[in-house]
């Protein structure tokens, strides 16, 4: 009989747990900043940076750590980037953003491991295992672009494919690394989806789906596309699993194409079946147009399924912060729980003053002054 309510007994806190994971975000007035690596060269840069989020009234920012396959923190997984003026970046975020009251998200480049120039270090994923990339279909390997070559077929930079479990270990890895080390609130997951939807046909790539299907992508184009849809998805749910297993409350969230539909369609990134699934916590999709009229339909399908788990993403270094509030506020009275501006690196100045107009004086205290920062004169 003991052993009986042992039993029961774990299996009721595993349940309760899962709810508690399932359930963990759960506010509203999100009031988030990207900040992207460029940003973490120096401690002064860094305050410099925290200090306008204080003065913005800002109470997350998504800290990008791993750019591209390397660590903007201490690591035993990826390569260890080159930063000066730190021991740890990341720990130096955290220890200075805590007590402003902000949130840190640790902000993590999934498939996208390199860009141009390419000249990864040894060790780097790059080198070490080119069987793990996404080929497109011309027959070339997304590591093998030039720039130029990048550019004309819409890729960013190198980029690993969710097809093989390796890489999905290797993900999975990393964010665990960052969870168990690292006092975080969130691990955001960045390029979690395939470049286009050219890309994806190596012959290991079209051979699993081969293998699990029968079919060729010629054969079944919708099987095809629901299948790539699916291998994204399994990393994402690789992830989630590993997180709630070392740390239950560290929220997951991703950055994802704005449009639902061809978020799905063209880049296998189903975000909305993430949200339905309880697979990610919650999504900010980038609504980046600096068309008004463009921003306010996103702002619309962006919140069509689940807005409380839509943080609506927004860029200023592309048009004025005013002009690109004009959706985030619609998308607000739509139900979104906030917004995140990409980025906090290049926001214009005198931007803080009016985002915190538009955040209202219902945003809560932040904790210490801006003086924490004694290098720093805010804005």
């Amino acid at each position: 009989m003991a052993s009986l309510n042992r039993l029961v007994y774990c299996c009721v806190v595993l349940i309760l747990i899962s709810i508690m994971a399932t359930n963990a975000f759960a506010k509203e007035n999100c009031r988030y900043f990207w900040v992207v690596r460029d940003g973490l060269t120096s401690p002064q840069e860094v305050d410099e940076l925290l200090a306008r989020a204080y003065a913005a009234g800002a109470n997350g920012i998504m800290i990008q750590v791993v750019g591209r396959g390397e660590a903007y923190y201490q690591s035993e997984v990826i390569p260890v980037a080159n930063f000066s003026g730190f021991d740890d970046p990341l720990q130096y975020v955290i220890e200075k953003a805590g007590p402003m009251g902000i949130e840190v998200h640790a902000w993590v480049n999934a498939f996208l491991v390199w860009s141009a120039p390419w000249d990864a270090p040894e060790g780097h994923v790059y080198n070490q295992h080119p069987e793990w990339f996404t080929y497109h279909t011309s027959g070339r390997s997304s590591k093998n672009y030039t720039q130029e070559q990048a550019e004309a077929a819409g890729l960013v930079g190198a980029t690993l494919s969710p097809v093989f479990p390796e890489v999905r270990e290797y993900i999975k890895d990393i964010t665990v690394e960052i969870a168990e080390n690292y006092n975080i609130d969130g691990i955001h997951l960045d390029y979690i989806r395939y470049p286009n939807s050219s890309f994806g046909y190596s012959e290991l790539e079209v051979e699993f789906f081969r293998l699990a299907t029968g079919l060729t992508p010629t054969e079944s184009s919708e099987q095809w596309n629901l299948w790539r849809q699916q291998q994204v998805t399994e990393t994402v749910a690789t992830i989630r699993a590993s997180l709630r297993s070392v740390d239950p409350g560290v929220l997951l969230s991703a950055a994802v194409m704005a449009n639902p539909y061809s978020a799905a369609s063209e880049f296998s990134c189903d975000w909305q079946k993430w949200i339905s699934e309880g697979l990610v916590d919650f999504v900010c999709p980038m609504a980046y147009s600096s068309s008004v009229e463009r921003a306010l339909d996103l702002a619309a399908s962006t919140t069509s399924i689940h807005p409380e788990k839509v943080v609506y993403g927004i860029g200023v270094w592309n048009q004025t912060v005013s002009n690109a509030l004009i959706a985030a506020e619609r998308a607000l009275e739509l139900g979104a729980a906030g917004i995140c501006i990409f980025s906090l690196n290049s926001l214009p100045s005198g931007g803080e003053q009016m985002l915190r107009r538009s955040w209202g004086s219902g945003s809560p205290e932040h904790g210490i002054s801006p003086a924490y920062f004694h290098r720093v004169s805010v804005p």
